[in-house]
């Protein structure tokens, strides 16, 4: 783990908030698992089923930003506050709230990242993989 881990993630976020789906995937592992308890309660496998993830979450919205505001190397992973910010598609209301996310990163890739609602869960979840 070392900066260059850091600024794979950086580089992804980068990608995914120009909308370019495919340079965002090229940071994942083939394998990449997506764990989200919090908000879907589901667990997803592989590019194919995190880029329909990104597709159905990013349909929901008329505008939507994603913004890593703090990233910080902790327990071997990497814990990123990220701000994000919409206007929904049906109902035209504005939201605003941060998310927190874990990445775990091999070889350059991005092979885990979860997502949570709550700071102290993401933090708890350091280095126990869950």
């Amino acid at each position: 783990m070392g900066s260059s881990d850091v600024e794979a993630v950086r580089t992804a976020f980068e990608a995914f908030m120009r909308g370019d789906l495919d340079s965002a995937l090229e940071f994942c592992d083939p394998d990449i698992v997506v764990r989200d308890p919090g908000r879907t309660g589901r667990t997803f496998q592989g590019r194919a089923e995190l880029r329909r993830f990104w597709e159905e979450w990013l349909e929901n919205w008329q505008e939507y930003r994603v913004e890593p505001l703090e990233l910080v190397e902790e327990g071997g992973e990497i814990f990123v506050r990220v701000g994000q910010m919409g206007r929904g598609r049906l109902s035209g209301v504005e939201v605003g709230q941060d998310l927190f996310q874990v990445f775990r990163v091999r070889d350059g890739k991005v092979v885990e990242y979860r997502i949570y609602t709550d700071r102290d869960d993401a933090l708890a979840s350091i280095g126990s993989g869950k």
